[in-house]
């Protein structure tokens, strides 16, 4: 993931910025499993996948002073948002990634979904691409979360991660 790729992704959340180091993760997996050229290599976390990639694209942006990041512990907040700086903004009006363009309707629809719903899809999917099976992949999934897999909460989760069974080639 280049800098190019992440201001584009942030420039989707608009104003208010991208909520939390979680979301921002699952919005870059469901991206890239939709066939978004990000190249993130992604292991299973505790909150499902995760990449490492991703983690030092947004350290790097925020330690080049491109990208604002607020809240986190140091300020009593559960978690951080991400803005564009607005000399991003104007650099970012300059440059267009037309790839990642054609993935904003998605990227938006990923960035406003439920948190827990995108933990959980990301999750089932993970294990989808290990096993090709969505039986095991959902109850894989919900026994690693320790969620019961027959929740309406799980069932949505398992459809919200199929929309992404094809993987387009990159």
């Amino acid at each position: 993931m280049n800098r190019l790729q992440l201001a584009t992704l942030l420039s989707w959340a608009g104003d208010n910025g991208l909520q939390g180091r979680k979301r921002l993760q699952k919005v870059v997996y469901f991206l890239q499993e939709a066939g978004c050229a990000l190249d993130c290599r992604y292991t299973l976390h505790h909150f499902g996948p995760y990449s490492r990639d991703v983690a030092d694209a947004c350290d790097e942006m925020v330690a080049a002073g491109l990208v604002a990041e607020t809240g986190g512990p140091a300020n009593g907040e559960m978690q951080y948002t991400y803005t564009l700086k607005p000399a991003t903004v104007q650099l970012l009006q300059q440059a267009r990634d037309a790839h990642m363009q054609q993935f904003q309707p998605l990227g938006a629809e990923l960035i406003n979904q439920d948190l827990w719903q995108l933990e959980l899809s990301s999750t089932i999917l993970f294990f989808f691409r290990q096993t090709r099976n969505w039986d095991e992949a959902l109850k894989g999934a919900c026994a690693f979360k320790k969620y019961p897999a027959e929740q309406v909460v799980s069932l949505a989760a398992l459809d919200f991660a199929r929309r992404f069974e094809a993987r387009p080639a990159n």
